[in-house]
Formats: structure tokens, C-alpha cells, sequence
């Protein structure tokens, strides 16, 4: 079966391969995806999800049903251990719909249980956000290369995938007013990001090339990058990300297009998911609305005199 972890055939992958009566479906599977213009990561994560789940459910693909899924989904929580977060189990479902919906129309099994399996909901907004001491304290580390990455990740909001894959030769525009950097993004989308000028100067300091090389080739992984992250701050990778889009949410003036750009999201309400309360706003509204002394004159407004024009919107979002 072709190795479509990212890493080199040098390192064995026995142990994550998906079942063996699933092997084949899933290899088709994923050249299909490769075919329709899915990125090299998101093939990684993809088939990670579907060979885990073939290992415990432990079934052939026909006889997987709808309950076998949930129980995978709820699997460590029953036990009192760590289960599958929301957001990881959206992605895994997701996943396996599209696996099955394709073996559906390939002749592999004759119906999709992922049909009868709850969607399942957003998590909470925010999630982790790196604390400001922890990235302090990171930078002022000697391993130039983490300092890098955690610069990377909390001053440009970059995920793994995109620190790791920076080639300095392509991706930097450089010039004496300003450093700018391509950023390879999910989906392959690329946005073009201002580099602030101390880490415009370590960059400019390291040889062309890929900023972090692999060991066999190419640039390193998402896994070097996220352990060397997690490693000098304490907290994983993605809570840099999410530090930033708070972090420039509020400093841009609640700027929320702009950060959602800078994030490369599709949709704003993905990058709203992503920032967090600002606790010293919160504590100065909630004061500030028990002053009465500056408050404006409401006046009751009678619902006989008033008429909303058509163009209206209601609280449902409906134009009315």
C-alpha cells in the first residue's frame, strides 16, 4: 500500500495502516482525492483518520454500521479518559462520510452508515490560546529554530503545515522598506503576509532553501514542528494561532475581515470560533454600563407609529 503519511519510505508505517480487507478501497480512495486537487496534508490527516477507525472497528467496510461509528466516537469517555474533542470528531466524521459515499458509488458496500450518525455540533469558541508569558519565554530561547517557529505561529498566526513547508527562496519578497511572506495555505489558498521586523531579521540571516529541512529531504514535518512548539511553550501549536487572531482582532479595532484574511479562512464565522474573551474589555463594559450619569434619554417606542421598511432584517437573519 503507497505510504501517504508525508514521511520518508525509510520510516515504517505498518503500525498505521488501515485494516487489511480495507487497504485497497482506501488506497483507490485517496489516489481519487490526490486526483481532485486535495493537498499532500490533507491526504496525511485523511487517511490517519480512516486507518484508525478500520483498526478498532475492526470490521469489513459492508459491515460497519451507524452504532459502531458513535461507539468510536464516544470511545475513552465512557473509561474516564481523553476522547475525541468536537472538533476532531466533525473532521473524522466528515472524513468517513466521504469515504463511504464513495465506496457507494464505486460498488465497494451498498449503503453509507454514516447517514444515521448525528451531525455532529461546533465546540466552544477559542478553544486554547497561548498565554503571552509562555511565548515571552520561548522566544528568549538559544535554539534559533524554535524561536522561529513560535514567532511563525504567534506573530503570524501560521499552522504547522505552512511553518514547516516556508521556503526562503520562493516564498520571501524582501526589500529594504518591508519583508513579505507566501504563505501556503489549506485547500491550497495563498495569502501574502507582512513580516514583522525582528523576525524579518533572523530571516534574512538563515541560508535559501526550506527554513526548517527534513532530515531525508524536503522541508520537516508537521509533527517536528508541532513537538518543537509544544516543547518551548508548554501548549500545542494551533493555541499560537488562535493567540494571534485574538491578539489582532482586538488590535485592529474588532477588525474582524481582516483577521479572518489574515488567518486565510473561507468564512469569518470560522475565525470568530477562534478568538477569545479580552477580559479587561469585558470587565471595563460591564462597569461602564452602571453609570448613569452620561447615559443617553431612551425614549418607548410605540409599535403603532413605528413601521420597519421591508428591507429590515430580523433577528433570524430574514430580510423582512
Amino acid at each position: 500500500m503507497q505510504n501517504w503519511t508525508n514521511r520518508e519510505a525509510k520510516r515504517k508505517i505498518d503500525h498505521a495502516l488501515p485494516r487489511w480487507d480495507w487497504q485497497d478501497a482506501v488506497d483507490t480512495w485517496m489516489k481519487w482525492q490526490l486526483a481532485g486537487g486535495r493537498s499532500r496534508e490533507t491526504l496525511r490527516t485523511r487517511w490517519y483518520q480512516v486507518g484508525r477507525f478500520s483498526r478498532l472497528v475492526d470490521k469489513p467496510i459492508g459491515e460497519v454500521t451507524a452504532d459502531d461509528v458513535i461507539s468510536y466516537f464516544i470511545l475513552g469517555e465512557e473509561s474516564r479518559e481523553k476522547g475525541l474533542s468536537l472538533s476532531a470528531k466533525r473532521g473524522v466524521r466528515s472524513c468517513l462520510n466521504s469515504f463511504y459515499e464513495w465506496c457507494v458509488r464505486q460498488g465497494v458496500t451498498d449503503a453509507n452508515p454514516i447517514v444515521d450518525v448525528p451531525v455532529i455540533p461546533l465546540g466552544s469558541p477559542a478553544g486554547l490560546i497561548c498565554p503571552e508569558h509562555a511565548i515571552n519565554e520561548a522566544i528568549k530561547s538559544d535554539d534559533d529554530i524554535t524561536v522561529d517557529m513560535v514567532m511563525l505561529g504567534a506573530w503570524l498566526g501560521l499552522r504547522r503545515i505552512e511553518i514547516a513547508s516556508i521556503d526562503l527562496a520562493s516564498d520571501i519578497e524582501d526589500n529594504p522598506e518591508a519583508m513579505r511572506l507566501l504563505v501556503h495555505g489549506k485547500g491550497r489558498k495563498e495569502r501574502v503576509l507582512p513580516v514583522p521586523g525582528e523576525l524579518a531579521r533572523r530571516l534574512r540571516r538563515r541560508p535559501a532553501g526550506y527554513l526548517f529541512p527534513g532530515r531525508f529531504g524536503g522541508h520537516a514535518s508537521v509533527d517536528y514542528v508541532a513537538t518543537r512548539i509544544k516543547s518551548s511553550t508548554g501548549w500545542p501549536s494551533h493555541s499560537l494561532r488562535r493567540r494571534f487572531a485574538t491578539m489582532a482582532y482586538y488590535r485592529s479595532g474588532c477588525n474582524i475581515l481582516l483577521v479572518s484574511q489574515m488567518l486565510g479562512h473561507s468564512s469569518v464565522g470560522t475565525t470568530m470560533n477562534y478568538i477569545g474573551l479580552n477580559a479587561a474589555e469585558m470587565k471595563q463594559t460591564i462597569e461602564s454600563v452602571t453609570r448613569t450619569d452620561s447615559m443617553p434619554h431612551f425614549s418607548p417606542v410605540s409599535s403603532a407609529k413605528w413601521h420597519e421598511p421591508s428591507y429590515m432584517i430580523g433577528s433570524n437573519g430574514v430580510h423582512r
